[in-house]
């Protein structure tokens, strides 16, 4: 297994449940992302990807996505980029870029550039709708004929192998617009558990499970 995406749900029903404030949940999701990128450097995974925020989330009113934005920018700046440089793991973001507030864009940009054997991938203002709009446009503006390897070519995740698992956080069952394309052959779980309640045995049970699953890929 060398991919694993992660569908980080159930942040705000946390911070209300716990604290009677969504706003609160987003830190201790931020928090719970810093231990699995530690867990991460340890687990004979490759690729990690995060859902952090879908294009769907601009719809919430905007107060909640300033503090989202702003909780990202600041765990990415503090936590998770001093984190990646100690662990030598290379970071990647996909998403509409162009579509997030100045300040977590500039500290996008401004991300370690590492080449580690471990690349973490944050999705922000990520929807699999809009990419699939944003790759075709790609190909289209650069004349090429759209096939399925110009798709994969100009993708989000070009060059990184399709998710192997996707595990979605909160109890809900589905993938809500989350590598629609990536994922036509990821095995899928689901855990009531909200994504603050991480813990590493998560990913390893799922590891384990899935060196017991036969993948035949539709042969």
């Amino acid at each position: 297994m060398q991919h694993l995406g992660v569908i980080m749900d159930g942040n705000g029903r946390f911070g209300v449940q716990k604290y009677g404030e969504r706003s609160l949940g987003y830190t201790d999701g931020a928090k719970a992302l810093v231990r699995a990128v530690k867990d991460f450097s340890e687990l004979p995974l490759k690729y990690l990807t995060v859902y952090a925020f879908s294009t769907e989330n601009n719809k919430r009113k905007k107060e909640e996505v300033s503090n989202i934005f702003n909780t990202i920018a600041y765990f990415l700046k503090y936590e998770i980029y001093p984190l990646l440089l100690e662990k030598s793991i290379g970071v990647r973001f996909i998403g509409d870029l162009d579509g997030i507030q100045a300040e977590l864009k500039e500290i996008v940009r401004s991300a370690p550039e590492l080449s580690g054997e471990k690349t973490l991938i944050i999705a922000i203002n990520y929807g699999g709708l809009n990419e699939i709009v944003r790759t075709t446009k790609k190909i289209l503006e650069l004349g090429k004929e759209i096939t399925e390897k110009t798709i994969r070519d100009f993708s989000d995740l070009q060059g990184v192998p399709d998710p192997d698992a996707i595990i979605r956080y909160g109890g809900y069952r589905r993938l809500s617009n989350f590598l629609p394309m990536q994922s036509i052959y990821s095995e899928l779980f689901f855990t009531d558990k909200k994504w603050p309640e991480y813990e590493k045995k998560d990913f390893q049970d799922i590891i384990e499970q899935y060196e017991t699953i036969k993948r035949n890929f539709g042969e």
